[in-house]
């Protein structure tokens, strides 16, 4: 029976590489995760190599997955990890909100927020808000601040994208805060149409990789929705203008990093510039990591401010973009232009 190890890194290569190795050995009639190694496990690691694994076994229903040496791997369990990806061991997903500073594997289902929206009388980018600020308050243990803003901003937009240009049924996303390290790191990803597909929609942008789709949806006032001719009522706050994934990258670059996947390709960016990296396999859908040094955070609306204002003009010089107003969702939490800040 074929053997794969699971990586005793958090590395993201490392990740990609074990999922390369589980994915050359479709077709086998049996093959054996071996967990023995498991050290030091991050959200983007659960979140990923989760619904690799469970994508896999659907793919591939003649390959009877094996799983061995995670009997004492407990932090693991206790985030839902391992039942994430369908090995009775451990919590369920969705089994609790979270504490201490953590919030384990989650899967939050998309009916459901049409669903809360529908009761509560209200826009389906509220409800999301409000989970968002939710688990920013469990991450930071504080119910104000500009770590809790800066979050409810990052997360809410993610999922934004996920609800409205990923056709996924879901959202998976699992968090922790180190405070001694001054780290978030938020994962979050989806099992939808992906980023290359989603970006056909927009006449102007032609990509014929996944690397171009990934480079084009970290730039700013680019979107399957927003481009020039397109029909844009700028007069809903909500409305998509592109703004939502280069704001959340310059964030996460003030001394933290960004990593986007989607197809057989990756971008990570942080202060240093830009890395490339092939997966060696497909990635369905959109995974994000979004690293924040909360030693580095401002006030959000000054942090979007700067961004906003250096993406106006990148944005000019980009052939057919709308160039809308970019919305206020993109400028600012829904509290602050609720009250007509």
């Amino acid at each position: 029976m074929p053997k794969v190890v699971y990586p005793n890194s958090c590395d993201a290569k490392s990740v990609f590489q074990f999922c390369s190795e589980i994915s050359s050995l479709k077709g086998e009639d049996e093959v054996k995760i071996d967990f023995t190694s498991m050290g030091r496990i991050e959200p983007f690691t659960m979140i990923y190599i989760a619904k690799f694994i469970r994508e896999f076994n659907r793919a591939n229903p003649k390959t009877s997955v094996r799983c061995g040496g995670f009997q004492n791997k407990e932090y693991a369990a206790n985030m839902a990890f391992f039942r994430a990806f369908g090995l009775k061991h451990g919590r369920e997903p969705n089994c609790v909100d979270g504490n201490d500073r953590f919030v384990p594997f989650t899967i939050l289902r998309v009916q459901t927020i049409v669903d809360e929206a529908t009761e509560e009388w209200k826009n389906e980018q509220d409800i999301i808000e409000k989970r968002a600020e939710h688990l920013s308050k469990i991450l930071s243990q504080s119910q104000t601040g500009n770590l809790v803003d800066a979050l409810t901003f990052s997360i809410r937009e993610i999922m934004r994208n996920v609800y409205e240009h990923s056709k996924s049924k879901s959202i998976e996303y699992c968090a922790q805060y180190w405070p001694s390290y001054e780290k978030v790191e938020i994962a979050i990803g989806d099992s939808g149409i992906g980023l290359r597909e989603s970006l056909q929609d927009n006449p102007y942008i032609q990509v014929s990789n996944d690397s171009d789709a990934i480079q084009q949806a970290l730039m700013p006032a680019i979107s399957s929705k927003n481009y020039e001719g397109a029909i844009i009522d700028t007069n809903d706050p909500w409305h998509n203008s592109g703004f939502g994934l280069y704001m959340i990258n310059r964030i996460c670059r003030l001394g933290g990093n960004f990593l986007i996947c989607s197809g057989d390709h990756a971008i990570k960016l942080d202060e240093n510039g830009k890395e490339h990296i092939d997966l060696g396999h497909r990635c369905k859908g959109v995974v994000v990591r979004m690293v924040l040094n909360t030693s580095r955070l401002i006030a959000l609306s000054e942090m979007l401010k700067k961004f906003r204002n250096e993406g106006y003009e990148t944005a000019k010089k980009i052939k057919g973009v709308g160039l809308y107003e970019a919305s206020a969702a993109s400028q600012m939490l829904s509290r602050d232009f609720d009250n007509g800040a």
